[in-house]
């Protein structure tokens, strides 16, 4: 069964794709164009379509990349899922996000998560960003993100879960989707990019702090955020190369960021988020786009190439979906995609999936800090 919805819980909506058709896929970067094609005349039929882009799509994207990948010879060169799918609806509905399920004491535990565990130690962790912080520092990088897989199992139905944690920490990207082989639940508050006819938005978000219950400890952690020097360095970062990455695709003289350093307050974390926009030229598809800008630079680092070289020699096993997209492209051609953080995807059969967690390291990043943010960024499966 396919199942497939987009939540903004910050504007109490919904949209639910509904009969569905085909799906389309990419497992090589021979049948990337092809994909394209076939997306873009479901669109042209008037379809609607769920869009899942694994972050390793972006290396077939940019062929240096490619080369690198075969050249470091790690597990993600192996893999032979795809890094594109798009699931073809017939029609889409709004409605309101869903609300959480309400259990009997019989079932009060039908669906929980009964384990999460790094799959990766502190001790290579910290390893990991010290070979970073050498890099920076020989001038090779400004900033690289550093990111590591948990292994969740999960008891009970997944939609059950997603409705609980939704409710408990809603944002504005969110989404469920099952496909039959996988089962995503994404919590995403971070907007990739979205386009509403001619202009393109992309809200990078850069620096996080941790929430907490005593009102004057939590204000402190704002504080501290407003304040950090290293937070709205990382942030400007991100906001340059994006709007770098625009003007690969945007009319002359159109990319603007404002505002700058927007605080955005979640349940778990405090966040950092500025906004860029664009405006492209009616006739510029998405694979254009996505050619200029995808993976988001916020996932990445910079320069963005050389980051992700890093990337693929660092982490040994792919991203998949984390740090990828997830998002909806109406027959019009608007889209909005998520940057695929917060984002569990679970095996269909086995009750088991992964949950990634990750952050940007700059040369002053405190890898004991990092280590730490990088458990808050799990607390949301708590």
């Amino acid at each position: 069964m396919t199942h497939c919805r987009f939540e903004d819980r910050l504007a109490g909506e919904a949209r639910v794709l509904s009969e569905p058709l085909y799906r389309i896929e990419a497992r090589s970067q021979q049948e990337l164009p092809q994909a394209f094609v076939r997306i873009a005349q479901a669109k042209k039929d008037g379809h609607w379509i769920a869009l899942l882009l694994d972050y390793e799509l972006g290396e077939w994207l940019e062929p240096t990349l490619e080369v690198h990948a075969n050249d470091t010879r790690s597990e993600r060169t192996q893999d032979s899922s795809p890094r594109l799918t798009a699931l073809v609806f017939a029609k889409m509905m709004l409605e309101a996000p869903w609300g959480e399920a309400l259990q009997t004491s019989k079932h009060e535990h039908s669906a929980a998560i009964e384990n999460v565990a790094s799959l990766l130690s502190k001790d290579a962790y910290i390893d990991r960003i010290q070979k970073i912080r050498q890099w920076i520092a020989q001038g090779e990088v400004y900033q690289i993100n550093a990111t590591f897989p948990m292994l969740v199992q999960l008891r009970g139905d997944p939609s059950t879960l997603y409705k609980r944690i939704a409710n408990k920490h809603p944002v504005g990207h969110a989404a469920f989707i099952e496909d039959g082989m996988r089962t995503v639940l994404s919590f995403s508050p971070e907007l990739f990019l979205a386009r509403t006819g001619d202009c393109l938005t992309t809200r990078p978000m850069k620096g996080t702090a941790p929430r907490s219950t005593d009102p004057a400890e939590d204000h402190a952690f704002r504080q501290g955020l407003v304040a950090s020097a290293k937070n709205r360095a990382e942030n400007l970062m991100i906001v340059d190369l994006l709007r770098n990455d625009l003007g690969r695709v945007a009319l002359a003289g159109s990319v603007t960021a404002n505002p700058l350093f927007s605080l955005e307050k979640y349940p778990s974390v405090w966040t950092m988020t500025s906004t860029v926009q664009a405006r492209v030229a009616p006739g510029t598809d998405l694979e254009a786009i996505l050619r200029a800008l995808f993976p988001c630079g916020s996932v990445t680092g910079a320069p963005k190439i050389a980051a992700m070289r890093r990337i693929q020699e660092t982490e040994a096993s792919p991203r998949g979906l984390y740090c990828g997209s997830v998002g909806w492209l109406a027959p019009n051609g608007d889209f909005s995609l998520n940057v695929a953080i917060r984002t569990l995807v679970l095996d269909a059969q086995k009750g088991t999936g992964l949950y990634h967690v990750g952050g940007g390291i700059v040369y002053d990043s405190d890898p004991e800090q990092e280590w730490e943010e990088c458990h808050w960024k799990a607390r949301i499966l708590a």
